[in-house]
């Protein structure tokens, strides 16, 4: 009986190079889809992160009876509007390590993952600025927040809480400047927008031309919260009017359609 063995040819080199193309080919279609598909979820998380932080703001108001400062004393502690909501954002025991202010036992050099966008590039490593500030890139509106004993109650924002802006983002580092969460005074170090100017947010702007008294748009789309506690997205050619009117919770101007 003749038993026949067939063998198995190999591939070409040009099979190879047609093959290894394919696959490239196939790769870079497919690069651009997985890229998009990873910043949606991470604007998506960003946005989480921001109903978060409103939601804490209202229970917050829910149980102060007005808004917590942008930076100053509330409760009988020191510290800034983000480090007054750790209580109300499943933080509350690294709230009761500041005894009397938010640098007790170093709390402020602590990473908060909500006060964190996944698209800011700019963070320190860690989060944490020179290993002793914990930084963030969501800042609250300084015309609603103030600083002091208290922000405003939700009453006093006569222009409606739908027209009025509560959080915008913030690189956590704009060129040498942190953006603390936890930092307790009037200074750009602080969380906050629109207390040295109400201008326009900047779009996306390399960190060595970040300019600290303003937002920033992460990723080229700014998110915002409005002090109803709904977030969105507010386009790149927004007017400084607008975005000014936006700031102000009681100037009483109409804002327009460009928010």
């Amino acid at each position: 009986m003749r038993i026949c063995h067939r063998t198995r040819q190999a591939f070409t080199p040009i099979e190879l190079i047609v093959l290894l193309g394919a696959l490239l080919l196939l790769v870079g279609f497919l690069a651009p889809a997985v890229a998009r598909v990873r910043d949606a979820a991470a604007r998506a998380q960003s946005s989480n992160n921001l109903k978060q932080l409103g939601l804490a703001m209202h229970n917050m108001h829910d149980t102060y009876k007005s808004f917590p400062p942008s930076v100053g004393e509330f409760g009988n502690k020191t510290g800034s509007a983000h480090f007054f909501a750790l209580p109300f954002i499943e933080q509350n025991n690294l709230f009761q390590n500041a005894t009397n202010a938010v640098w007790d036992n170093e709390v402020w050099s602590k990473r908060i993952e909500i006060y964190v966008d996944p698209r800011d590039k700019t963070a320190p490593p860690g989060n944490v600025y020179q290993e002793w500030l914990g930084t963030t890139s969501y800042a609250v509106n300084w015309m609603v927040f103030r600083d002091g004993n208290a922000g405003l109650r939700l009453a006093q924002i006569t222009d409606g809480t739908s027209n009025t802006l509560m959080t915008a983002t913030r690189y956590q580092m704009c060129g040498d400047t942190p953006t603390a969460w936890g930092y307790p005074s009037l200074y750009t170090w602080a969380p906050m927008f629109a207390h040295y100017n109400q201008t326009p947010f900047q779009v996306a702007p390399r960190p060595e031309d970040c300019d600290p008294t303003r937002p920033q748009a992460i990723g080229g789309i700014m998110l915002v919260g409005l002090c109803d506690g709904s977030v969105r997205s507010v386009h790149n050619r927004i007017s400084g009017v607008t975005w000014a009117n936006v700031c102000d919770p009681n100037d009483g101007n109409v804002i327009g359609a460009d928010f």
